[in-house]
């Protein structure tokens, strides 16, 4: 019991005081610390993790960069290769209306000369109408001259 009333008659004035020195002692000395860390230039741990983490990012970001550079000209390169394709496509598709328009018109000649055609004939004629078809060719070889050579006497040679 004779604790506790001494506990009690304290004076407070003097504990809080004491209190608020510490408090203001342990301030003034990280701000100490602080400023000789920063005019020496040393790093703690954590500024060193931190720094290496960012060096990290900027390393990653650089890549990032580079790859989206190189994507950017690898879909450039398929979309030209796209573009060559379609190119190539009409072209070969107009050699076709040209090369087969002509040789089916050479064989409906050489079929109306001669009043007649062989089956061998009438089936490249017909393949080659096909294909000539299919390209989007003239169709008035379509509306004439497939007509006039179907209603041809067929010979068998």
């Amino acid at each position: 019991m004779k604790y506790i009333e001494a506990v009690f008659n304290q004076n407070y004035i003097s504990v809080i005081l004491a209190v608020f020195l510490l408090l203001f002692a342990i301030k003034e000395i990280i701000d100490l610390i602080s400023y000789f860390k920063e005019k020496g230039r040393i790093k703690t741990g954590s500024e060193q993790d931190k720094e290496n983490v960012e060096n990290r990012l900027m390393t990653l970001e650089k890549h990032d960069n580079w790859q989206y550079k190189e994507i950017s000209k690898i879909s450039q390169g398929i979309d030209d290769i796209k573009k060559r394709m379609d190119l190539n496509e009409e072209e070969t598709r107009q050699r076709i209306v040209v090369q087969f328009g002509a040789e089916i018109y050479n064989l409906h000649n050489k079929f109306m000369s001669q009043g007649y055609v062989t089956r061998a004939g009438l089936e490249t004629f017909n393949l080659l109408a096909d294909i000539y078809l299919k390209a989007n060719g003239n169709h008035s070889i379509k509306g004439k001259i497939i007509p006039e050579v179907m209603e041809l006497e067929i010979k068998d040679e």
